[in-house]
């Protein structure tokens, strides 16, 4: 079970870890992870503003957004500003696909800088 995997990461107090759902059909999994170390994970992949504060609820300390939020390397500053208002921006990471395919994170700012 998931949540017997992630209560490993509270035993050894290592917060911020990311659960990531890829592709349709890993709710329940992600919500099963989440609740062995509640408000210590981060949970990502299909948050919506609809659903976002269900995983809020279920566990996850934070929610990860990419590309409900990034499209054609422009901010969806409408849906952005949805997000905020389900869970609020602290609550909010922003993941950023930075030049070259890089990564990083805006987190919990409610506005990631500018995408190039």
């Amino acid at each position: 079970r998931p949540s017997e995997f992630t209560a490993m990461y509270m035993a050894d107090a290592l917060p911020g870890g990311h659960v990531i759902m890829l592709g349709p059909g890993n709710e329940d999994a992600a919500k099963d992870a989440l609740a062995g170390f509640p408000g210590g994970l981060h949970v990502g992949g299909g948050i919506r503003p609809e659903n976002a504060m269900e995983y809020i609820e279920a566990g996850a300390s934070h929610v990860i957004v990419t590309s409900f939020v990034f499209s054609g390397g422009a901010v969806q500053w409408d849906r952005l500003r949805d997000l905020v208002a389900a869970v609020g921006k602290d609550r909010l990471v922003c993941d950023v696909a930075g030049p070259g395919g890089g990564r990083g994170a805006a987190r919990g700012s409610g506005a990631p800088p500018p995408v190039p």
